[in-house]
């Protein structure tokens, strides 16, 4: 059986078949909703909006803000927001552009043979000739903490997610390289 070390020495089994608990260096997050202070005033609240289908993508709430993102294939609507769940297949994150953007990015990339998402062209040629569009869902965080907050806090989440699901599964989302 193939185990892996945590940081306090403890191990645990790599093949997600052997596993029955999760890492304890990847505690499962829920995060519908993350409260947030900056400074002694500034009190907020950020979260990941309800999942929709990929259709309905143009229709997120706060699609016009920057954020993070999940891209989900499933066979019905994903019930929660953890990255331990195997249905995730993409976790990205724009700072530059808003999340309508980003997304329009994704499709073109994944739909089309033109360039403009890495993990676009990845889905297109890995899952798109498995996967139906009524399979793919989407689900955002947006963020708007005045900057340089937001920035830091997207590029946070991100990567604290993709460590999470790497912890869980031990490779990246189908979709994502790094």
């Amino acid at each position: 059986m193939a185990v892996a070390a945590t940081m306090n020495g403890s191990y645990w089994p790599k093949s997600k078949h052997l596993r029955k608990k999760q890492s304890p260096l990847a505690a499962p997050m829920m995060l519908k909703r993350h409260f947030f202070r900056i400074g002694p005033n500034m009190v907020g609240e950020v979260g990941f909006c309800d999942w929709r289908p990929w259709s309905e993508r143009t229709e997120l709430e706060g699609k016009n803000l920057p954020g993070v993102y999940f891209i989900a294939r499933s066979k019905k609507k994903p019930d929660n927001y953890r990255v331990n769940n195997d249905f995730i297949i993409y976790i990205g994150e724009t700072t530059g552009q808003t999340l309508a953007d980003r997304l329009r990015q994704f499709n073109t990339s994944a739909f089309s043979e033109r360039p403009g998402h890495s993990g676009g062209n990845t889905f297109r040629l890995t899952l798109l000739e498995t996967t139906p569009l009524e399979h793919l869902w989407v689900s955002a965080c947006p963020v708007d903490m005045g900057q340089p907050y937001t920035t830091a806090y997207i590029k946070h989440l991100e990567r604290k997610l993709l460590w999470e699901y790497v912890c869980t599964w031990g490779k990246y989302p189908d979709c994502n390289r790094s």
